[in-house]
């Protein structure tokens, strides 16, 4: 039997560098009454993502639970400028994609909406993993294109969590991305470092 995992970093502070996409009002609306009636249906332990934390991650650049030599903040002192001249070039050759979330899925670890990964995101995470590079690490990012609804505060039994498809987000653009510090997991409080916009829009935003 599958069981529900335990989220020992839900709201702990942590330091983490994320490559992420967060959508638009209209989509976490649709996103926060999924939420609601979820949690109206289903007496699983779940842990709600804030409404402001709902996200896509394209890529973790470095991982809240990496075990490098040195802390994250000197991986990041270190690595951390031209990794984000890599994100902005690879983001600039990237078309903007829309993603059509068709599923509500359940795993041990979490309740998410998921879409077929497109092309153009697949082509850029794997440029990415093959750019960035740190004591033998690389990136390892999802194959599917997903956003966290829940995460889980107990172990149990996999809970069975449907949702009509009609109320799932559809059509989601993707036109520029954020890169970011993690202070607060899941993406509770971050800091942006840099907005890489796709190639439907000329240029980028540094933030700092």
């Amino acid at each position: 039997m599958i069981r529900t995992k335990i989220d020992a970093l839900w709201f702990k502070r942590c330091c983490a560098f994320h490559l992420q996409f967060f959508p638009d009002g209209a989509t976490l609306s649709k996103l926060s009454s999924l939420q609601d009636d979820i949690e109206r249906h289903s007496d699983a332990p779940l842990l709600r993502l804030p409404a402001a934390s709902l996200h896509m991650t394209i890529v973790t650049l470095v991982n809240a639970a990496a075990k490098f030599s040195i802390p994250n903040e000197e991986v990041w002192r270190l690595n951390g400028e031209r990794w984000k001249a890599v994100a902005h070039r690879l983001a600039e050759e990237t078309p903007a994609f829309n993603l059509d979330f068709h599923e509500l899925a359940v795993s041990a670890a979490a309740v998410f909406v998921k879409a077929e990964e497109p092309p153009e995101l697949r082509k850029l995470r794997s440029a990415i993993i093959q750019a960035i590079e740190f004591e033998g690490w690389r990136p390892t990012p999802p194959q599917i294109a997903h956003i966290t609804l829940f995460r889980f505060s107990a172990e149990g039994r996999l809970p069975e969590i449907t949702a009509d498809a009609g109320s799932l987000p559809k059509a989601v653009r993707v036109r520029s991305l954020q890169l970011l510090e993690e202070r607060v997991y899941p993406s509770v409080e971050i800091n942006v470092l840099s907005e890489p916009l796709l190639s439907d829009k000329a240029g980028s935003r540094d933030i700092c």
